[in-house]
């Protein structure tokens, strides 16, 4: 099937339109985020059973009538490996497209493996080996060559044979249900946005500090993830995670004290006073508001033998199932099983007869806690 190249917002307005009545559209973007905190959209990939376009998203500003197109519910949008993907629409238009579908997702259920690349699956069940040279490519410049547009085209050219191989397999093995939940779990709007005040659970290093600590971690981190968006530059170049770790631990409340914290130099002159005064603030929060500790303290040797058992009985179960034991449970899912914890996806999704339940009972037996 041969591709268009679409330019103008008449085109995409024609294309969308004639989309309309199909069951199911596989989809691709290409992006850059070097440089930015929200990704540059460059090009759009669409397949649909009778076209298959590539739309420049920088040449066409008015994107509104491919927003009415992917958010139609009666058509199942198609990706491999879709949480960038849908993270782009979600900043374009503040909501998942959906239904959506992931073929790696799928694939796994069905025993490909984790995090299985879509060359490897168009290898597997198209018999076509794709080119991936082109990689690296700068999806900002115009123009692209011949070669870049057909690179980008074959991401989606293959993907609903992918697709519709992959459901009737699942259908067949009766997992539809697992891929459904799973994709549904993908969906979920919360994971593509971001929440400010909360981002300093994500900082690296973060389950090592004390309260009094952490709440200054807390205010830096909002005002970083903030300063962030209104640069649009990526938050480690506002500041890295050993600079907010550092700041938190000794508070600087002036330049001098400022020399003793690592990762600070002269690039964030302009930031010091900022950084002063969320330090600042953040030391005269009532110790009742202050966050909690992340550290839970180690596991006793008797916790630790028994994630090994719990791995082992993980490991047999996939087995039988012929998928990889991670689709189960990890490591830290265990661990948090052990340490007494329940709201978990393995106890109330399609997991939990699967090993949910057994596995709570192998650790409760135990009694490790």
């Amino acid at each position: 099937m041969e591709f268009r190249i679409l330019t103008t917002t008449q085109e995409l307005e024609r294309f969308c339109t004639a989309c309309y009545d199909v069951e199911w559209l596989a989809l691709d973007t290409e992006f850059i985020r070097e440089r930015t905190y929200y990704p540059n959209l460059c090009l759009v990939q669409i397949a649909s059973e009778r076209d298959i376009v590539c739309i420049d998203t920088i040449a066409i500003k008015d994107l509104s009538s491919l927003r009415k197109l992917l958010y139609l519910p009666s058509i199942t949008k198609i990706f491999h490996s879709a949480s960038q993907d849908l993270e782009i629409f979600v900043n374009l238009y503040d909501e998942v497209p959906t239904p959506m579908f992931d073929t790696q997702i799928a694939a796994s259920l069905l025993g490909y493996g984790d995090q299985v690349s879509y060359a490897y699956l168009v290898n597997e069940i198209c018999d076509v080996e794709l080119d991936k040279s082109l990689s690296r490519t700068n999806w900002e410049r115009r123009p692209l060559t011949g070669d870049e547009i057909r690179y980008a085209v074959d991401d989606v050219k293959y993907l609903a044979k992918v697709y519709l191989y992959l459901k009737e397999e699942l259908a067949q093995q009766q997992r539809s249900h697992w891929a459904e939940f799973e994709c549904n779990n993908l969906s979920a709007l919360d994971k593509y946005k971001v929440d400010a005040s909360k981002i300093w659970k994500t900082v690296k290093g973060v389950g090592k500090l004390e309260s009094e600590q952490l709440v200054v971690l807390k205010h830096l981190a909002q005002w970083r993830e903030l300063q962030a968006i209104a640069e649009n530059k990526p938050r480690r170049w506002v500041l890295s995670d050993k600079a907010l770790r550092s700041l938190a631990i000794e508070q600087p409340i002036d330049t001098n004290s400022l020399q003793h914290v690592d990762d600070i130099n002269r690039e964030h002159v302009g930031y010091v006073d900022a950084l002063f005064e969320e330090i600042s603030i953040a030391k005269n929060i009532p110790e009742a508001e202050w966050p909690e500790t992340n550290f839970t303290g180690p596991l006793s040797s008797e916790q630790r033998k028994l994630i090994k058992t719990a791995q082992s009985f993980i490991r047999e179960r996939a087995e039988e199932l012929n998928i990889s034991p991670s689709l189960l449970a990890t490591r830290s899912v265990v661990e948090k099983l052990i340490r007494g914890k329940r709201e978990l996806d393995i106890l109330s999704s399609w997991k939990k007869e699967l090993i949910g339940d057994a596995l709570v009972e192998l650790i409760e037996s135990s009694n490790p806690i």
